[in-house]
């Protein structure tokens, strides 16, 4: 298959060029003419690679942590129509049985599953500081277990946990050594505490400025918290909820600077009705119990004192990067697909628009509205 006169989305410039596909990979590119059998004429619509979202708890108005492996999959097949072709689906802190359990279905979904690339699991939890639950139920927090069972969970990629607690560093460390992201959040840690936990198997930061410290005073006096040595500490990436909801464009645009798109990227952060037509004041209840709302754009708590979720969809996002943001359409691409690609490891074959690189691509146009998805090689319809 040939993808003729598209505007590739390279990592630093963007080229109009022609794509050819063979086998689910990328087999060559050219600004020149490549012939083809079957060719389809693009008309100049952008063409960038799949989008990867690491931090996801649902979509449609399914659940990952359902025990029915068909709405995992109507979960999966929801963000891929939005342009995200690489998952990685988020359990709610739970016990560590119903994690592995999760984990096993996930895996089991994602061995036929042909509409999405699942790549794993994200337990967000269960080793979470209490103060900074956010819209995890309090009941699914537990101390760390530093021979925990969820070490043996082969498809597990990441892990956020709150470095503070006790024997957190020991079973980060034991994580990291199995290839495991292991990232800072829900945490009520220091300024301190977070850079001893970037030497001690920490890497990453879960949706940053979100159940998190910050710069506060104590006293007469300013400190930094847990956001700032993120953003300081170039061990860190970030993820980073772009709907505009839960963090405001000026955030957005400071977190940039900082990290820059090589080490901040774009997460939905997606609850069951994410990527989902919602109307507003519309009551779910999370497979953990927590009630939640759909009001002015995002997911609250039932009382909406706090923030729940996204609603979102990674194409609104990218919208929001280059429209509201103003970031460069090559970096914000970058931070909805390579960067994450290799947070995970993943940036060897996932991420890229390069010659034997699996073709997992998405066509939009001028204002990222999509056209067509593919995965491995096959548009999704």
């Amino acid at each position: 298959m040939l993808l003729k006169n598209v505007n590739a989305v390279f990592e630093n410039e963007i080229k109009k060029c022609n794509v050819l596909i063979d086998g689910g990979k990328i087999v060559k590119i050219a600004q020149g003419e490549i012939s083809d059998s079957e060719i389809i004429d693009c008309d100049n619509l952008y063409l960038s690679p799949g989008f990867i979202d690491l931090h996801v708890h649902g979509g449609g108005g399914y659940s990952f942590m359902d025990k029915d492996p068909e709405k995992i999959k109507k979960a999966a097949l929801a963000h891929t129509l939005h342009g995200t072709t690489g998952i990685l689906p988020t359990m709610l802190s739970s016990p560590e049985n119903v994690l592995i359990d999760c984990a096993d279905r996930i895996e089991d979904v994602s061995q036929n599953f042909t509409d999405s690339n699942i790549l794993g699991v994200h337990f967000e939890g269960p080793h979470l500081s209490p103060a900074m639950s956010g819209a995890q139920s309090d009941d699914a927090i537990f101390p760390v277990n530093i021979n925990s069972p969820l070490l043996s969970v082969e498809n597990l990629k990441m892990i956020t946990m709150a470095p503070e607690l006790q024997n957190a560093h020991t079973l980060a460390k034991k994580f990291a050594e199995k290839g495991v992201t292991v990232a800072v959040g829900h945490t009520n840690a220091t300024f301190d505490e977070t850079e001893e936990a970037a030497d001690n198997g920490f890497s990453d930061f879960t949706h940053i400025y979100n159940a998190s410290t910050s710069t506060h005073k104590e006293g007469a006096f300013r400190v930094a918290g847990a956001v700032e040595s993120a953003l300081t500490n170039d061990k860190y990436t970030v993820q980073v909820i772009g709907d505009l909801r839960h963090l405001p464009l000026g955030l957005i645009r400071l977190i940039y600077k900082c990290k820059g798109a090589d080490k901040a990227y774009f997460i939905t952060d997606g609850l069951e009705f994410s990527a989902a037509d919602l109307a507003d004041g519309e009551r779910v209840i999370q497979l953990n119990g927590v009630p939640a709302v759909f009001k002015d754009g995002v997911m609250m708590t039932g009382d909406c004192s706090r923030l729940a979720g996204s609603a979102s969809s990674m194409d609104t996002i990218l919208r929001n990067a280059v429209k509201s943001v103003g970031i460069p359409l090559t970096d914000a691409v970058k931070m909805v697909s390579s960067t994450p690609a290799r947070v995970i490891g993943i940036d060897n074959k996932k991420g890229y628009i390069k010659e034997n690189f699996d073709a997992d691509l998405v066509l939009f146009d001028e204002n990222i509205s999509i056209k067509k998805v593919m995965v491995n090689g096959k548009f999704v319809k």
